[in-house]
């Protein structure tokens, strides 16, 4: 920045003396009345000065959620590149050059043209909204405690990340690894599974036989918590698949 970009009256020989870099786009720079004298006298110039200070903003091109949002056509989108980007102010050209998914993420190639030349290339990474019930905790859980269907309840979102639990059977009888707060997600970070079944073990099987229910024993020839589903041994030898329903329990699925 100059004399000149500041003062509305200065003598005519330091017009383009330079005080201070400009700010970044879309920043601020506040240049006060000391800080311009220390400059003036640190070159031996020595004038009056009216005024106690400026405030300089450099003007932006910004490129907003707005912006992502008209260039896919698309507004039920959530853009999780920080934004705006603040580029130096000018006429540019904006186009969508890729798309590319990454599992549950998205990326978009957003190419800025200046001057009919490639300006800068950027990367912005989405997930489209969904409506989904996810668990979350119906009240506060203490670190340790033994998670039970009454401290979990389900909140409409439009976004489930990756490490969220979606499945009540999973959090039922999981172990909190840590305070977890009401309305907070369970996740596989904060909650630790039981292992209701381990291979070997002697379950108790249940099925359901001409409308009777029969309950006998196997053998766990897999590991498994509750939901899952493994496959046990009869004391006939013969092996089927089960669902874990508890603790060395096990439906047979016929």
């Amino acid at each position: 920045m100059f004399i000149s970009d500041i003062a509305s009256k200065y003598p005519k020989n330091i017009e383009k003396m330079p005080i201070s870099l400009a700010p970044m786009p879309n920043e601020t720079t506040k240049i006060d009345a000391d800080y311009l004298k220390s400059i003036l006298n640190g070159n031996n110039m020595h004038y009056n000065i009216c005024g106690s200070y400026s405030i300089v903003k450099r003007k932006a091109f910004l490129i907003t959620a707005d912006t992502i949002y008209k260039l896919m056509d698309e507004k039920d989108l959530i853009i999780q590149t920080k934004l705006p980007i603040a580029l130096p102010y000018n006429h540019y050209t904006l186009s969508i050059s890729s798309i590319k998914n990454y599992g549950e993420y998205s990326w978009i190639q957003l190419t800025v043209m200046l001057n009919n030349q490639v300006y800068r290339n950027f990367f912005i990474q989405y997930v489209k909204k969904i409506d989904s019930l996810v668990p979350i905790a119906s009240q506060d859980i203490r670190s340790y405690q033994v998670i039970s269907k009454d401290d979990i309840e389900y909140k409409r979102v439009d976004y489930v990340p990756s490490y969220v639990i979606t499945t009540k059977d999973s959090i039922i009888s999981a172990k909190a690894l840590g305070n977890i707060k009401a309305g907070s997600f369970f996740t596989f970070y904060n909650t630790q599974r039981q292992m209701l079944v381990n291979i070997g073990d002697i379950v108790s099987a249940m099925y359901d036989k001409n409308g009777i229910d029969i309950q006998t024993s196997a053998k766990a020839l897999q590991m498994g918590y509750k939901g899952d589903i493994i496959k046990v041994e009869f004391n006939s030898k013969r092996i089927g698949n089960a669902r874990v329903i508890g603790l060395r329990k096990v439906e047979v699925i016929q």
